[in-house]
Formats: C-alpha cells, sequence, structure tokens
C-alpha cells in the first residue's frame, strides 16, 4: 500500500510538472546560439559567451510591461545580468557605470542608482518565442522600466568601477 501511494505521488508531481512546465520558456535559439555577447571590463581580458552559454546559465522567464506605451507587456526569457556576473564576484551594483550596446548603433548606458533598484535580464526570447530579426540575439529586459532602455541586438556590454 505504501509503495502504490509512493509511485502515485511520484506520478502526480510529473503530471505536474509537465503541466506547469518548469518556470522557463523552452526557446528554440539555434539559428542565433552561436551569437556572441562580449563582457568589457570584468577582467583584463574581454570575455565571450554565447547566446548557448547563457541558456546553461540559471534562466528565468518573467511578464513585464514597459512603462512605454510603445512594447507594452511581454513574457521574457533570459538570464539576469546578476547570474552572468556571478562566476566572476560581481553583481550589477558593482559597477558605477554599465553600457549596453546594440548592433543598430543604439546604446544605453545606466548608472549606480538605477543599477542598484532594477535587476536587468538578457532576453534571448520574447512570449515564447525565438527574438526576431530586429532583435536577435539578446535583448536587454528591465521590468517596469521605460522600453528606451530595453536594448535590442545587444551584442557587447561595458563595465566600469
Amino acid at each position: 500500500m505504501k509503495k502504490r501511494l509512493m509511485i502515485l505521488a511520484a506520478v502526480l508531481v510529473m503530471v505536474i510538472t509537465m503541466m506547469t512546465g518548469c518556470g522557463v520558456d523552452d526557446i528554440d535559439t539555434s539559428e542565433y546560439d552561436n551569437a556572441t555577447l562580449t563582457l568589457v571590463g570584468i577582467e583584463e581580458e574581454d570575455i565571450v559567451l554565447t547566446v548557448a552559454d547563457l541558456k546553461e546559465l540559471k534562466c528565468e522567464t518573467i511578464t513585464t510591461e514597459s512603462t512605454s506605451d510603445k512594447i507594452g507587456e511581454v513574457r521574457a526569457t533570459g538570464p539576469w545580468l546578476d547570474t552572468i556576473l556571478e562566476p566572476y564576484g560581481y553583481t550589477q551594483a558593482d559597477f558605477h557605470k554599465i553600457k549596453f550596446f546594440g548592433d543598430d548603433l543604439y546604446d544605453v548606458n545606466l548608472y549606480t542608482d538605477y543599477l542598484e533598484e532594477h535587476p536587468i535580464m538578457l532576453a534571448y526570447g520574447i512570449n515564447g518565442e525565438p527574438l526576431d530579426e530586429e532583435s536577435k540575439p539578446l535583448r536587454v529586459i528591465i521590468r517596469n522600466s521605460d522600453s528606451a532602455y530595453w536594448v535590442r541586438l545587444v551584442y557587447k556590454i561595458e563595465f566600469e568601477k
């Protein structure tokens, strides 16, 4: 009887997990898995990571919306910047300035006060789908902030202490 109950409980847990998922959208980024992100200013040498490398980190799927009317609500999937920085012994709040560069020549500087209060995600997928041509390989997502900070086509991040 006890064995049956344990098997039933295990099956129930598996069914619930399959129905609700693990909390992270499974997004096929194979088209741009090898796209690179260069981190400048963390170590002496630049650090180069691929989208596939980032997907190996702890990722989350969050729902948020921009405070401007341009984008509205999105469900974004990717690692937090702090998760990316953790192996190097940093958090985003350890920096005076972080600059995000998009391949469309758009860039955004974020400074200490903002960095201390706003966790930053580097999304590789939006609304359960891979990023579109105008956004991939990565897009900055900051919960409940102006979408002007949501840099698209991110290929480089500079860190200044």
